[in-house]
């Protein structure tokens, strides 16, 4: 489900499941810009001359050369940037943030606030390399998450139930069973599906 972009000037953008990347079709002689709306990886080749721009609705984050990942889905609380090697710029409501590898930049939608904390980045770029990992993630997120990669919908019947926290290092499958088959191996919550 991951789609793969590789432009000529040595730029690779993977992008998730559910997610838009537009760029032009020949970058300006100044500047590299694209905007996401969902998640993608970018491995941005160095080049001074022509900043890379990835423009999401509420950030701009600039790029010399570097390998770092953006998710900025519509309809998800937060956006949230992790680096996981080289530099960028993130400018966010009028402030501007400089993160170094390992930092994880996030931008809450209700509260208007901003944050960067020092991150294992694996939690959050594991789906380019085949899998998910979560580390004691509410249920519900875990499922929203899922949802958008393997496209089916949820409810649930019970409110503390999208509180159970789920930590789980899972491959990417080419459907949803064998997930499903774990949570109900954890016996924390009844689960029951129907295939469409």
């Amino acid at each position: 489900r991951d789609r793969s972009v590789s432009r000529g000037l040595g730029d690779v953008y993977k992008r998730q499941a559910e997610s838009q990347l537009i760029y032009p079709v020949c970058f300006s002689n100044e500047q590299r810009i694209v905007q996401i709306k969902g998640e993608a990886y970018f491995d941005v080749a160095p080049d001074s001359e022509h900043p890379f721009i990835v423009q999401t609705p509420y950030t701009s984050i600039q790029v010399t050369g570097t390998t770092f990942n953006v998710r900025a889905y519509p309809d998800e609380n937060i956006e949230s940037t992790t680096l996981i090697n080289g530099s960028i710029k993130i400018k966010s409501k009028n402030e501007d943030f400089e993160l170094t590898p390992n930092q994880h930049f996030i931008f809450d939608k209700n509260s208007k606030r901003n944050t960067v904390t020092n991150v294992n980045t694996e939690l959050y770029t594991s789906w380019e390399s085949g899998s998910f990992i979560f580390k004691n993630i509410p249920l519900e997120s875990v499922m929203s998450y899922l949802s958008k990669w393997y496209g089916f919908k949820y409810t649930f019947e019970d409110d503390a139930v999208k509180q159970v926290k789920i930590g789980a290092y899972l491959n990417r499958y080419a459907n949803m069973n064998p997930i499903i088959d774990m949570i109900k191996e954890l016996n924390l919550v009844a689960v029951s599906y129907t295939h469409l």
